[in-house]
């Protein structure tokens, strides 16, 4: 698959890390109606790879800058574990299918979610025949809105 002059490697994301994924909740940022549709993509953490809070804000920066050329609208949420102690600053924007597996790659993500009408299902960035629907509705993945001081999603 190529994307941006980059070749992307195919890679099947392994059960206990693709079942990590399939346990996400949201803390949103937003309005929830604006999530009801489109791709939910981390803006943090490329390839998995932790870094520090300067590392990421540093790429969310650029990625944003690319991604509002599209002339969508973005919205903001935490994607992480249940309590938001694992929490990961992403981005929501009402986009294709395809067009999401592209924002996702460029951003260097292992999976995304799509959501349809309230339904999410986890994609694989590199293969988009490996995915999950899960057994949710997006606003039952919705957590409390106080964050907790640490996140164990930055690295020192």
């Amino acid at each position: 698959m190529k994307n941006i002059g980059s070749t992307f490697k195919m890679v099947e994301i392994p059960s206990p890390l693709w079942g990590i994924y399939q346990e996400v909740y949201f803390s949103p940022l937003n309005a929830t109606h604006h999530y009801l549709n489109g791709a939910i993509i981390s803006l943090w953490n490329p390839n998995g790879t932790p870094m520090n809070m300067r590392q990421n804000n540093f790429l969310a920066k650029k990625h944003i800058s690319l991604i509002s050329r599209q002339n969508k609208s973005i919205k903001y949420l935490y994607g992480g574990n249940a309590d938001m102690s694992y929490r990961e600053l992403s981005f929501s924007i009402d986009t294709s299918l395809a067009k999401a597996q592209k924002i996702a790659l460029r951003c260097r993500q292992n999976a995304f979610y799509y959501v349809k009408q309230g339904q999410i299902t986890l994609y694989n960035s590199t293969q988009l025949e490996q995915y999950c629907q899960l057994n949710a509705h997006f606003l039952s993945r919705l957590c409390r809105p106080t964050l907790p001081r640490s996140n164990a999603a930055i690295c020192p």
